[in-house]
C-alpha cells in the first residue's frame, strides 16, 4: 500500500478529493486519477468503490501518514504546518459565513484562497526530497508537479491594490476589531502568519516550494487589507493605537483603595 501512494498520493490534481478528514480514501479517486497514475508508473491500477467509515484507527498512536505513504509522529513539523494551515482555512470559512450574511464583494476571493490553501496542504504533505529520483526527466516532472504557481501571488497583490485604493491612507497603528466581520479577519490573519512560521522549516530544508512562502506572506497582508475594507463597508471607525498614559504609583493605590471602600460597603 505505501508503494502505491507513492504514485497517487503525489498527484496534486486529486488529492483535495482524496482527503477526508485524518484518513485516505481511494473511493473518491476517478478514472481520470488512474489513468494519469498508469501513464507515471509502472503500476496498473483501477479505481475501486467500498464503503468507508469516518474513523480509521490508524492515528491511535500519534502516527499519521503523508502523502507519500511515510508514517511519521503527528508532531513532526510536516503536521505543524498541515494543521495551521487547516485552521487558517476553517477561520477563512467563518470569516465568509459574515461577510455572506453582510454582502461583501469578496466573498468568492475567500473561497478561492480556500481551495489554494487546499493545494498548498497537498504539496506540504508531499516533500519534494522524497518524490525525487536518479532519472532526470522524472525528476523535473516530479518538481513541475510539485511547484506552486507564482500567478496565485499576483493576484493577491492585485486584489490588495484594489482594496487599498478605496482606504484612506494608514497613518496609524490600527488594533484588531472594526465589527464582526473585520475583527474575524484579523483573527485569520494572525493565523495566518502562525501558519508563515510553521512552514518556514520545510522551506529552508528545501522540502517545499519557496513559492509557497510567498503566498502565505502575501495573504496575511491581503486580509489585514480586506479587514480595514470591511470595517469601512460596515460604517465602523477603526481604533487607532493610543499609548497609554503612565499613571503615578500614588494614583494607583488611591483608585485600589477606592475599589476596596466599594466592595467592603457592598459586603
Amino acid at each position: 500500500m505505501a508503494h502505491l501512494h507513492r504514485y497517487t498520493m503525489s498527484l496534486r490534481t486529486f488529492l483535495p478529493q482524496m482527503r477526508l478528514g485524518g484518513g485516505l480514501c481511494e473511493q473518491t479517486v476517478t478514472r481520470i486519477a488512474a489513468s494519469e497514475i498508469n501513464r507515471n508508473s509502472d503500476i496498473i491500477w483501477k479505481p475501486f468503490c467500498r464503503g468507508m467509515k469516518i474513523y480509521t484507527r490508524t492515528g491511535d498512536k500519534g502516527v499519521t501518514a503523508l502523502f507519500t505513504g511515510e508514517r511519521l509522529p503527528k508532531n513532526t513539523q510536516f503536521f505543524n504546518a498541515l494543521g495551521t494551515t487547516d485552521e487558517l482555512s476553517s477561520h477563512l470559512g467563518l470569516v465568509k459565513a459574515h461577510a455572506e450574511e453582510k454582502r461583501h464583494e469578496y466573498v468568492d476571493q475567500l473561497e478561492r484562497i480556500q481551495c489554494i490553501l487546499q493545494d498548498i496542504s497537498s504539496l506540504l504533505a508531499t516533500p519534494r526530497t522524497q518524490e525525487l529520483s536518479d532519472d532526470p526527466e522524472r525528476e523535473a516532472r516530479v518538481l513541475k508537479r510539485l511547484s506552486f504557481n507564482p500567478r496565485h501571488i499576483t493576484e493577491l497583490e492585485e486584489w490588495i491594490d484594489r482594496y487599498d485604493s478605496r482606504l484612506p491612507p494608514l497613518t496609524n497603528f490600527i488594533l484588531p476589531g472594526g465589527g464582526q466581520v473585520s475583527a474575524a479577519l484579523h483573527v485569520a490573519r494572525t493565523v495566518c502568519r502562525r501558519t508563515e512560521r510553521e512552514i518556514v522549516p520545510l522551506i529552508t530544508e528545501d522540502l517545499v516550494d519557496d513559492q509557497v512562502l510567498s503566498y502565505i506572506n502575501r495573504l496575511s497582508d491581503y486580509l489585514f487589507t480586506i479587514a480595514r475594507y470591511a470595517a469601512l463597508l460596515e460604517g465602523k471607525k477603526e481604533t487607532i493605537y493610543i499609548q497609554p498614559k503612565i499613571r503615578s504609583p500614588g494614583k494607583i493605590k488611591d483608585k485600589v483603595q477606592e475599589n476596596q471602600e466599594i466592595i467592603q460597603s457592598d459586603g
